[in-house]
């Protein structure tokens, strides 16, 4: 873990063209996921909001009122 949180220092000192381009590369890193990593992402991901929803620490709210809010958003 501290490795990461050095990477991160690290990484939030560079110069704003250098960070753009550690963002892309990053981010393209995770399209090339295989379908089977990719789910076991998102599985890890629902387990973990759930049990913040579990512990109280996530709140919930009905999927009505969360598309009226994307909805809107995209107006």
């Amino acid at each position: 873990m501290n490795n990461l949180v050095e990477i991160k220092r690290v990484a939030m000192a560079l110069p704003l063209r250098a960070r753009a381009e550690l963002a892309e590369y990053l981010l393209a890193s995770l399209d090339d996921l295989a379908g089977q990593e990719n789910e076991a992402l998102w599985i890890e991901e629902a387990e973990k909001r759930y049990q913040a929803y579990l512990k109280g620490t996530l709140s919930a709210r009905p999927i009505a009122d969360a598309l009226q809010e994307a909805r809107e958003m995209l107006k």
